[in-house]
């Protein structure tokens, strides 16, 4: 699961003013990718009830961050300057991991 540590260090913050703000992203950017993949993700192991779970990994790692960084740079829906959507590089990473269904 990615760190407080972590979200900073991508966001290049040094300061603790907006960790709340930091925290709240890390959240919704999980339930966010949970709903892509239509997935639940689990810290250490998936329950035997859970057929479709997924144990966190690096690349659903990389997408939170990546998620959380973009929220952190564009806190607005849209701004005057640009429209900028969350980076298809996130989706990218999280593709493998999606369960499709037919």
């Amino acid at each position: 699961m990615v760190t407080l540590e972590q979200v900073k260090f991508q966001c290049r913050i040094d300061h603790d003013d907006e960790d709340a703000l930091l925290l709240g992203y890390v959240a919704a950017a999980r339930d966010h990718i949970q709903m892509y993949l239509d997935r639940t993700i689990y810290e250490v192991a998936v329950p035997d009830t859970d057929p479709d779970g997924v144990i966190d990994n690096a690349s659903i790692d990389q997408a939170t961050l990546m998620l959380v960084a973009h929220w952190y740079a564009h806190r607005e829906s849209v701004s005057d300057s640009s429209m900028v959507e969350v980076p298809m590089g996130a989706y990218h990473v999280l593709q493998p991991h999606r369960r499709m269904g037919i």
